[in-house]
């Protein structure tokens, strides 16, 4: 027997084992869809909520670096090329002193010119600092303040604090939910494998009797645990996109649609999606035929 038969040998098997319990084929395949499908659900609104969280995180990675007033123009360039070497540091650019007191007076308005007010611009030179993620922030900010040059460093520190802590409970959130929805697809395409196997225990004898190799008798099985993870992903895809085409034509303009738009269903979530569907469906159906079918 070669291959190719030898394949079409175990789709042949696998679906006569579904037909055969075609009720708890399909409750399988059901909670496989949910199981899986609750995972691509939040797998698109992390993405969702990154893309939301990236933009955010702009207004957050930025300080303000205030020097010492006595500094002049050239100094303060040198203290730039200074930051600019630091690990944590995306972009520097330099405010001159008058940028800064054009800034302020935008705030004040015109009918109060505060260079005349006070004689002369009290301002310093100052540096906007970029740094490369929300979570490098603080410890820039702290080497930063240790430069002679450095008067004052300036970041919503609050914010940047939120922000961490929420970005590590969204990643521990989604590791632990990944984690339960896998062991339960598992535990159900496990059961399912294992039920077909007891009901065909005495084929499965009378096969390893003829001289049928182990893994023949197991590939059915195996096989018939590939197709509730394919059955289950295209399933999940199904659904998943109808309840997107469905929010698109029911919400307006607004949060939500714009956030539903970003959260596109591509190529690459589709495939995970699919991986991980027969992915759980083939190891799960493994550990159920090597505990089920042994060696003789």
């Amino acid at each position: 027997m070669n291959w190719l038969s030898l394949f079409a040998f175990f789709i042949e098997e696998a679906l006569v084992n579904l037909r055969r319990h075609g009720l708890v084929a399909v409750a399988t395949v059901t909670t496989v869809a949910l199981s899986v499908g609750l995972w691509g659900l939040f797998a698109l609104a992390r993405r969702g909520a990154e893309r939301w969280l990236l933009w955010e995180s702009e207004k957050l990675e930025r300080l303000c670096v205030f020097l010492k007033p006595a500094t002049d123009e050239a100094t303060a360039k040198k203290v730039m090329k200074k930051v600019r070497k630091l690990p944590q540091v995306a972009s520097v650019r330099f405010v001159h002193k008058n940028e800064g007191l054009q800034k302020l007076q935008k705030l004040f308005g015109n009918s109060m010119p505060l260079q005349d007010l006070v004689g002369h611009n009290p301002l310093p030179h100052a540096l906007e600092v970029t740094c490369h993620s929300p979570q490098s922030v603080t410890g820039c900010a702290e080497r930063l303040q240790r430069f002679p040059e450095v008067d004052e460093v300036s970041f919503p520190a609050a914010a940047v604090e939120r922000f961490v802590r929420f970005w590590r409970g969204m990643q521990w959130v989604a590791t632990a939910l990944s984690l339960l929805l896998a062991v339960v697809a598992f535990t159900l395409i496990y059961n399912a494998v294992r039920l077909s196997g007891y009901s065909r225990r005495d084929e499965i004898r009378i096969m390893q009797l003829v001289g049928a190799t182990v893994w023949t008798v197991r590939g059915p099985l195996i096989m018939e645990g590939l197709i509730y993870g394919l059955l289950g992903s295209i399933l999940t895809l199904a659904l998943l996109g109808a309840l997107r085409q469905l929010g698109m034509s029911v919400l307006e303009i607004g949060y939500l649609r714009s956030l539903i738009e970003a959260t596109q269903i591509d190529n690459a979530w589709v495939g995970q999606i699919i991986a991980l569907g027969t992915g759980l469906g083939v190891l799960s159906a493994l550990v159920a035929a090597v505990r089920l079918v042994k060696a003789v």
